[in-house]
């Protein structure tokens, strides 16, 4: 197998700096095992905290992960620790990876008999898979060789059924489960929403709604029963209600069709309403309501209005409605409508899209130079522009984007187009372009990994660019990664100022610090005294045994800072009275002895 080409910086960038370190521990303690690669995607188990072993998933594309699944409930921003073992166990030891063919050309080689069998033994196995496979059959997309939509209606109730039993956590591949019941499988649930897209784009709102309300409808009473914990479920009415809207606008419903539907919705966002979820599907019952008969709308569609919605100001739903209005001209090819609605609605990054897809890029890049103000919009048409082959406009573009001041939390905005700059401008060999964004990314993120690739790209010109990016990380209040990025460039009193004490004491886990005590137990022996002490007393005294062997460690980094201090006396006469205060946890005592040196 080849060497991959990827290294571990890449690895790194993907995650959390204590992800990072806790992956490589996984690695350590053996935790990753059944690594197989199926084409470019690798599949793995590791051992974790549950029971049952987190399943891991990563799709590798040209080189780079595409993207990363696991199994585990993570959620705070980065790859999992789980991800991280397995790309890093994939790159240490690339002889354990089990090779094997991609699934879909083993399948190809069965003859239909064989396949029939193969799929009915599996489902006579698991009830789930055979609710999938029934799912599935009932919304196959149209036929992309018909010229109109499906002359067959979707059927329901599979869809309802495969739903309910997504929303109750029966489908899951593991037993997984939260404090409060069963998991809900989200990425399955998505992906059965997602099935009524290509009637949409083929124009047939009919059996678009034939899957998108069974949805709706398990949904609703399986988040009621879960909203006084719920944190991700309801983030897929604001997706319904878009979807359910645009089908409604397609058209195609007769009047008693929509007097049902609008019962069922009004029923739907009443249930909401009482627990908080004010107009989640409140779009969608606009679009019945309002459908394309709103007073004035014929004149903006015609390019006669100069503003939209004629009162000069709209809430959330009024937007919602005029991008779903968008979307069904866009489907339906009613460009220069589309335009008109999107200009006097302020929709700019939509319109500068369409003029870029009708081959008028001079006038799109122009209209954005005029009329946009964040860096999203830039980033969205430099992306378009690059698809379709026009690089250096992309690049320009993106470059003046950067100039649009970021308002309040649009901050992230400018790092994503800085980031994208960045890798686009690389890959071309635009070195130049590359380096000034990545400082541009940094300046913004005052993250390690911004900060490492602006290394990386700057090669020779790193030495008179890092003393910049380092006063741009002194400089701000509050900066995640800043300790981490000083440890590494070895500026320890950096490093030790810039830790916020109070806060990191509550984390006995923080690699980044315990790294930093290890650096500076010579230079700082009673700064280091008191951090170590302090943390390993907070797990100590509140007997979290779960952590013993990490307040051993911190205690050990004290050892070391008593020992540089020239004060080993002091050490001996405070590890004693440790082990005499923790003498009945059976547990650590152990573990304090052995720092207490043998005379």
């Amino acid at each position: 197998m080849k060497d991959p080409a990827f290294g571990e910086d890449a690895v790194r960038a993907l995650a959390t700096a204590e992800s990072f370190a806790r992956g490589r521990d996984y690695v350590s303690g053996g935790a990753v095992s059944r690594l197989v690669r199926r084409g470019d995607r690798l599949t793995a188990h590791v051992e974790g905290s549950d029971f049952a072993p987190y399943e891991v998933t990563v799709d590798l594309h040209q080189g780079g992960v595409a993207a990363t699944r696991c199994s585990c409930p993570y959620d705070w921003g980065g790859a999992c620790k789980h991800v991280v073992a397995v790309l890093l166990k994939y790159l240490d030891t690339p002889d354990s990876v089990v090779e094997r063919p991609p699934l879909d050309g083993v399948l190809r080689e069965l003859d239909r008999e064989a396949l029939a069998a193969l799929l009915t033994r599996r489902a006579e196995e698991d009830p789930a898979f055979e609710l999938w496979i029934e799912a599935e059959l009932a919304a196959g997309a149209p036929d992309p060789l018909s010229a109109g939509p499906r002359r067959t209606a979707v059927d329901p109730e599979p869809i309802k059924r495969q739903a309910e039993a997504l929303l109750s956590g029966r489908t899951s591949r593991r037993d997984r489960w939260s404090d409060n019941g069963a998991a809900v499988d989200e990425d399955a649930f998505t992906a059965l929403i997602d099935k009524a897209k290509p009637f949409l784009e083929a124009g047939d709102g009919r059996n678009a709604l034939r899957i998108l309300e069974p949805v709706t409808e398990a949904l609703v009473p399986a988040w009621l029963e879960q909203a006084d914990w719920d944190e991700t479920l309801h983030e897929f009415f604001p997706v319904l209600g878009q979807m359910i809207a645009e089908a409604v606008l397609l058209g195609g419903l007769l009047p008693e069709e929509r007097d049902d539907l609008m019962v069922r919705l009004d029923v739907w966002q009443g249930m909401l309403d009482e627990y908080g979820l004010d107009d989640h599907l409140q779009v969608a019952i606009d679009a019945l309501e309002q459908g394309w008969d709103e007073i004035g709308l014929d004149d903006i569609l015609a390019g006669k209005g100069r503003s939209w919605p004629l009162s000069g100001h709209g809430d959330w739903t009024t937007a919602r409605l005029t991008q779903a209005r968008l979307r069904v001209l866009e489907i339906g090819g009613r460009t220069d409508e589309f335009l008109n609605l999107a200009r006097a609605a302020g929709c700019h990054g939509d319109h500068a899209a369409m003029l870029v897809r009708r081959g008028c890029s001079t006038d799109a890049i122009a209209y954005a130079r005029k009329r946009f103000r964040s860096a999203e919009e830039a980033l969205q048409l430099s992306r378009l522009l690059k698809e379709t082959g026009q690089i250096d406009a992309a690049l320009e573009l993106a470059g003046w984007g950067l100039s649009l001041k970021p308002e309040g939390d649009r901050l992230f905005g400018v790092v994503g187009l800085a980031r994208w700059l960045r890798d686009s401008a690389a890959a071309l060999g635009r070195d130049t372009v590359a380096v000034t964004a990545a400082g541009s990314a940094f300046e913004h993120s005052l993250s390690l990994g911004d900060f490492r690739a602006t290394e990386m790209l700057a090669g020779p010109g790193w030495a008179e660019l890092r003393p910049h990016l380092l006063a741009c990380l002194a400089a701000p209040t509050y900066a995640h990664d800043r300790t981490e990025i000083f440890l590494g460039e070895g500026m320890i009193d950096e490093a030790v100022r810039s830790v916020d004490v109070e806060n990191t004491l509550r984390n006995p886990a923080n690699d980044v610090l315990l790294r930093l005590v290890e650096a500076a137990h010579a230079s700082h022996p009673d700064w280091v005294i008191d951090v170590a002490e302090r943390i390993a007393a907070n797990v100590m005294d509140a007997g979290q045994s779960g952590f013993y062997e990490l307040a051993a460690q911190w205690l050990e980094k004290a050892a070391l800072a008593h020992d540089a201090a020239g004060r080993f006396e002091d050490w001996i006469t405070r590890i004693d009275a440790l082990i005499e205060k923790h003498r009945r946890k059976h547990k650590l005592r152990p573990l304090l002895e052995a720092l207490r040196p043998r005379a």
